[in-house]
């Protein structure tokens, strides 16, 4: 068996499914890297994930439970930083996952679990209102928007192996990268290069696909064990999350990772998903519960 998982959250789940217990957290972070303020978002353990920023950094997204036994779904919650105020963009009866926001400021995209478990990109609008965005392809668990309205797509296999990482250009032409992958697709700034992860000797590896080039490279760069998301600091420096920390890689240093910010005071178990605002001056985070 592989030693790692993905997130429920990709998979339409049974009705009655009982989806796994978070705390998302909301820090204040330095220029020297120490973090301050730190507030919890939601008040008990509770599906709470993929966290979001908007655009001007005044407000997070994220995905939300709601409900509860038989009437469990998830919306796209949103918290008003300054207000300190949660709410939801979206409350409907199917389940919304993955706010990620639009590149023309309209909204956010979205994954919905359709009434028949069709899993598709749909668009949210800054008033609540829903339209799907995509008609094709379908299965989609995450995405990531590129440079030129194109995008990257994590696809579910019928197993975890058969999982793919596909690219989707703005003209409707889709081409399979790779099977057999991890959940984290994230674009490098200021270049057209997506980056993933793929899955060799038990163990992930990280990477890319040159949009320029049509060049796909998979490195000998192994994740940090547990790390699964990406996210990139600058341009020449990407960061993931392993166990209580966080780890950085310098694109033309060493093939490793170097400690970045450890997290083990705000957060005793393991850090997942985590999300930064356009200054760089707030983290938002996720813990396991």
């Amino acid at each position: 068996m592989r030693s790692f998982s993905l997130a429920l959250a990709v998979m339409a789940l049974p009705v009655a499914a009982a989806l796994p217990r978070y705390n998302l957290y909301l820090t204040d972070l330095s220029k020297d890297l120490s973090v301050s303020n730190t507030i919890k978002i939601n008040k008990a353990p509770t599906y709470i994930n993929q966290p979001a920023f908007s655009s001007d950094g005044k407000s997070l997204f994220f995905t939300l439970e709601q409900g509860k036994d038989a009437a469990v779904q998830t919306d796209i919650g949103v918290y008003v930083i300054a207000d300190k105020k949660q709410d939801v963009l979206t409350k409907t009866a199917l389940s919304e996952y993955s706010p990620t926001l639009l590149p023309d400021g309209s909204g956010v995209s979205i994954v919905v679990v359709e009434a028949d478990q069709t899993q598709r990109l749909w668009k949210v609008d800054w008033q609540g209102n829903s339209s799907l965005l995509k008609t094709e392809p379908k299965g989609v668990g995450y995405h990531a928007w590129g440079p030129h309205q194109d995008l990257l797509l994590f696809i579910l296999g019928d197993k975890e192996d058969n999982h793919t990482v596909r690219y989707l250009d703005k003209d409707g032409k889709l081409t399979t990268l790779a099977t057999g992958v991890g959940r984290a697709l994230s674009w490098q700034p200021g270049t057209q290069k997506g980056f993933y992860t793929q899955a060799k000797h038990d163990q992930l590896y990280l990477s890319s696909y040159d949009v320029k080039t049509n060049a796909k490279i998979q490195t000998e760069l192994a994740l940090p064990k547990g790390g699964q998301d990406l996210v990139w600091w600058s341009e020449d420096k990407l960061l993931v999350s392993a166990g209580t920390k966080i780890y950085q890689w310098q694109v033309q240093g060493k093939q490793e990772w170097n400690l970045w910010l450890d997290l083990s005071k705000e957060c005793g178990t393991e850090v997942s998903r985590f999300a930064l605002n356009k200054e760089r001056n707030r983290l938002a985070f996720v813990c396991k519960a």
